[in-house]
């Protein structure tokens, strides 16, 4: 069953237009949780973590003489580290929502090229039907000539005619 362009994609989201889908991808805010999550998903960022949990403890510990500003249990540390994660996990929602995006603009990429080479294919197939038609039509020519070259060979006197 072949698909028509205005029929609605399943994994189109219900009165969203593939040129809304497109401009939802290259959003501000698409861009920037694609970015976070790149990041919170790189050595970079375990390392800053690293340098950052080991410079808190240090500075809380209170042997260099530094002002404790969250003594242990770090309860401060605790609190941002958490709201870290829940932003974390909305980013990598919304980069995972993003993605399902690109994979929609994809699918209707590529239902738009298969669209377009099917209809490629038919008008081959017409023009080669035509082809055949018009070699069947030169072919019954020929014969219908080959049959009044005969004719006239057959004819008594048209060969003595032709050597005069």
């Amino acid at each position: 069953m072949k698909k028509r362009l205005t029929d609605q994609h399943p994994t189109l989201p219900i009165g969203v237009t593939p040129e809304q889908l497109v401009k939802r991808l290259h959003s501000f805010e698409g861009r920037l949780a694609d970015f976070i999550s790149r990041f919170a998903g790189s050595m970079y960022f375990v390392y800053f973590h690293v340098f950052w949990f080991g410079a808190w403890v240090v500075l809380n510990h209170g042997s260099i003489g530094f002002f404790k500003f969250d003594p242990f249990p770090y309860g401060l540390l605790t609190m941002i580290v958490s709201l870290e994660a829940i932003f974390l996990s909305t980013f990598i929602m919304i980069n995972q929502n993003r993605q399902a995006l690109v994979d929609t603009v994809r699918e209707l990429e590529e239902d738009a090229e298969e669209l377009e080479e099917e209809k490629e294919q038919e008008e081959l197939e017409e023009d080669v039907q035509d082809i055949q038609k018009d070699l069947d039509d030169i072919k019954n020519a020929m014969a219908f000539i080959q049959q009044k070259i005969s004719g006239l060979e057959k004819i008594p006197g048209s060969s003595d005619k032709s050597k005069s």
